[in-house]
């Protein structure tokens, strides 16, 4: 999950309780500092107030991070120089998922009787069926074809 261009979070969303990677590339970077701290808190008073110190990596300045069971985190980014980045005073602020969402339902998922799906599926055949040739015998009759009804009715008095 790509917040800015600058900060990568592993993972679509954030879960509480799981760990989770973030990197940062910012521009506090650009003066190749010694040390970065991610500067955390949880709601809007910033509760658990924590500085994590990340690590150089390839991409950038990187640390594992376990998101507490809240709705979202608030941070910013100190140099060890002491300059800070805060979004321009806005903090960053990410949304934390309580739990982590499943797609099915396991408890529920009950497959459907197969005779009857047999039977919707010869149901459904024969209305298209029924459909398509009224369809065309509307066609007929607008187009003025007469000829195909006589031929009809001089086939059915040859099979009787």
């Amino acid at each position: 999950m790509n917040l800015t261009e600058s900060i990568y979070f592993d993972g679509d969303t954030l879960i509480a309780g799981r760990a989770s990677r973030i990197i940062y590339n910012g521009f506090l970077c650009e003066s190749n500092p010694q040390e970065i701290y991610m500067h955390c808190g949880y709601g809007l008073l910033w509760e658990g107030l924590q500085e994590i110190k990340l690590l150089k990596g390839v991409s950038g300045y990187e640390a594992d991070i376990n998101f507490v069971n809240a709705d979202n985190v608030f941070f910013c980014f100190r140099s060890s120089d002491g300059k800070w980045d805060n979004n321009n005073g806005k903090n960053y602020i990410v949304p934390v998922n309580k739990r982590e969402l499943s797609l099915v339902k396991r408890d529920d998922h009950v497959l459907p009787d197969v005779p009857k799906l047999k039977k919707v599926y010869y149901i459904r055949k024969k209305i298209k069926v029924a459909f398509f040739r009224t369809i065309s015998l509307i066609a007929r009759l607008l187009s003025g074809n007469i000829d195909y009804f006589r031929r009809k009715k001089e086939r059915k008095g040859s099979i009787k």
